[in-house]
């Protein structure tokens, strides 16, 4: 059985934060950087840009499967090598990207590296939790968190204008190179013990009792609509500026950037409408991603105003996270919190899946590039009926507890609507 080190203080717990922010920054580059490489690559391989696409769905679709297999077939392997060996993986499989002659070898590289995030995310919030006292477990997650959203910042414009300068391949040497360079920093954090024993095992398969949870099943439907929604319109989004909105290929790199910033923007403003009220939240920044995108669909040929609501579009998606995360721990803590996080994010993946693959079957059908924001406005409606739907039920549930006493109303989670 894993056990947890001994807290840090000062110093040596920020070291420690800072080290697991810098691979959560890496793993998100990673994955996210392809979107910005996209018309590079198809050009190079040979293939349609749908095609290229691909690489969004097959990445995600990875880290929905690989994630649960690795988590059974793993778990008693010792942390320290486990983590080491993943990610050796991830810098294997963005090597055999960039040196890929043509697509299918290039996907093969994308799903090794995307095999091996499926399986550090979970051990990097692990251990965060560790190296800090208790109490402060959920500013530690959030840190590593905060390693995404400088992806979005600054890993997806970097990488794009690497691309533009030296070429596609070099962003994926660039991931190896980082990723190798953290590779020691980080392994000397990961407690050098066996991983779960037979009991434990047991205890996680009870666990997965909680996806048959309404609750559970609504908010991550909710949270994998929402990703579809965004990633229509996001998996495309650099031809969609060049060649829709009518920006230059350098441009576009400012234009990321300030949609990145929009998505720091959106991700404290849901913070707080979180905060007041968890299903309104979810409905309000559903409500704003599905009017952002439909409006960015109807504006591309005025680019102040597409630019406006790219960064809207940001803002709105970015929104979403804190509420639905906040949701989904709500409901599920009580059962198998430690499932949360990899239940939510097997529902982004699914829905970064379908998002690429549903984009990519607009382009085959000859549709322009403008309507891939309007069919994920359209998806993003859909979510917002499921999210409005469960609100209304649960002020109902909580209503009825509240007229039943005190005992009824402990069964409401605190904030919950």
């Amino acid at each position: 059985m894993h056990t947890p080190q001994n807290p840090a203080t000062g110093r040596s717990a920020t070291w420690a934060l800072t080290v697991l922010t810098l691979c959560s920054f890496t793993l998100g580059t990673g994955e996210i950087m392809i979107a910005g490489l996209l018309p590079d690559i198809a050009g190079d391989a040979g293939v349609s840009l749908s095609t290229a696409g691909l690489l969004v769905s097959s990445f995600a679709m990875t880290v929905v499967i690989g994630g649960p297999v690795l988590a059974l077939t793993t778990g008693r392997t010792r942390r320290r090598r486990l983590l080491t060996a993943l990610m050796l993986v991830y810098v294997l499989g963005n090597a055999v990207s960039a040196v890929a002659a043509s697509f299918w070898p290039l996907a093969a590289g994308r799903i090794l590296a995307a095999l091996a995030h499926s399986a550090l995310m979970p051990l990097f919030f692990g251990i965060a939790a560790d190296v800090v006292p208790p109490h402060k477990r959920g500013m530690a997650v959030a840190r590593v968190s905060l390693g995404f959203s400088l992806a979005m910042i600054a890993g997806l414009p970097i990488g794009t204008a690497i691309g533009q300068w030296l070429g596609w391949r070099a962003t994926f040497w660039a991931v190896a190179a980082l990723t190798l360079a953290v590779i020691v920093p980080v392994a000397a954090l990961a407690p050098d013990t066996p991983g779960s024993g037979a009991a434990d095992d047991q205890g996680r398969l009870k666990e997965l009792k909680v996806l048959g949870d309404r609750r559970v099943q609504i908010v991550t439907g909710v949270t994998a609509l929402a990703a579809a929604a965004s990633f229509t319109a996001y998996t495309y989004v650099t031809p969609l500026l060049t060649d829709t909105v009518g920006f230059s290929e350098s441009a576009v790199t400012v234009l990321l950037l300030l949609f990145g910033i929009g998505g720091t923007v959106g991700n404290l403003i849901g913070g707080r409408l979180t905060d007041r009220s968890v299903l309104g939240a979810v409905a309000q920044s559903v409500a704003a991603l599905a009017v952002s995108l439909l409006l960015l669909g109807m504006t591309t040929g005025v680019k102040p105003v597409a630019v406006a609501f790219l960064f809207l579009f940001g803002a709105a998606y970015y929104a979403v996270i804190p509420a639905v995360n906040t949701r989904l721990l709500n409901v599920a803590s009580q059962q198998a919190r430690t499932l949360a996080l990899t239940v939510q994010s097997s529902a982004f993946n699914l829905g970064t899946a379908l998002g690429g693959w549903l984009g990519g079957r607009v382009i085959a059908a000859g549709a322009g590039l403008r309507w891939l924001p309007v069919t994920g406005g359209v998806v993003a409606l859909l979510a917002l009926v499921f999210a409005v739907v469960e609100a209304t039920g649960e002020r109902r549930r909580a209503q009825a507890a509240s007229s039943a006493g005190p005992a009824a109303m402990e069964a409401v989670p605190e904030n919950a609507v």
